[in-house]
């Protein structure tokens, strides 16, 4: 069994993904604006009990978005990692966002008068995200409409100042399935990356006086 977890939003999501049936046997969803550390273990142990703690896969999405909520999945997927012996594996979240497309783009706000806008090719992250100014991102916008790619948001306040972009979160069930997809050899070579947020710049680190 696959499990895979999806924080970076305030709707997070675990599903659980059966090699032997080639399909996603288990999912559940919860809201949480800033306690996913207090909700997930509830959901997280009724998927434990559904595969009898029989894993020999956990990918988690990294983001972009929710620090705090993507911090929380990595340390969960970090602890059973080590207490049920699965190796654990991180994705973009970006990576997520669509069942239907394989090639879109994806926008999110960046913060600091800033976006960012991604692309993914053949369900995989092109290249980092590129941070715009408003304006940049409308120009991206309008040559993305021009070509034809279609574009996803998990910010409701950018689905509905931009006609045209689809709204959607990310989802853990579309996180297992890409991970099923992966050879034993690629499966090795990410479980041997660093586990870390996906930031869309890198952290501001004090240093003490």
């Amino acid at each position: 069994m696959i499990l895979a977890i999806e924080s970076s939003t305030p709707r997070a999501s675990l599903a659980l993904y059966d090699r032997e049936t080639s399909a996603v046997v288990w999912s559940r969803e919860f809201v949480s604006e800033r306690a996913h550390n207090a909700m997930i273990f509830e959901p997280l142990e009724e998927g434990l009990e559904r595969c009898r703690r029989q894993l020999d896969l956990i990918i988690i999405g990294r983001g972009p978005g929710s620090y705090g909520g993507v911090r929380v999945g990595i340390a969960v997927a970090n602890g059973l990692s080590v207490a049920l012996g699965a190796p654990v594996i991180g994705l973009s979240s970006l990576e997520a966002l669509s069942a239907d497309v394989a090639t879109y783009a994806v926008i999110g706000d960046a913060r600091r008068q800033s976006f960012f806008v991604a692309r993914i090719r053949e369900g995989a992250l092109e290249a980092e995200p590129d941070l715009v100014t408003q304006q940049g991102l409308i120009d991206d916008l309008t040559l993305l409409d021009r070509s034809g790619i279609p574009v996803f948001t998990s910010d409701p306040a950018l689905a509905a100042a931009h006609p045209g972009i689809t709204h959607a979160v990310p989802d853990a069930a579309l996180l297992a399935r890409r991970a099923a997809t992966f050879d034993p050899d690629s499966v090795a070579r990410l479980a041997s990356e660093p586990l870390e947020p996906h930031y869309l710049r890198a952290p501001y680190i004090t240093t003490p006086k």
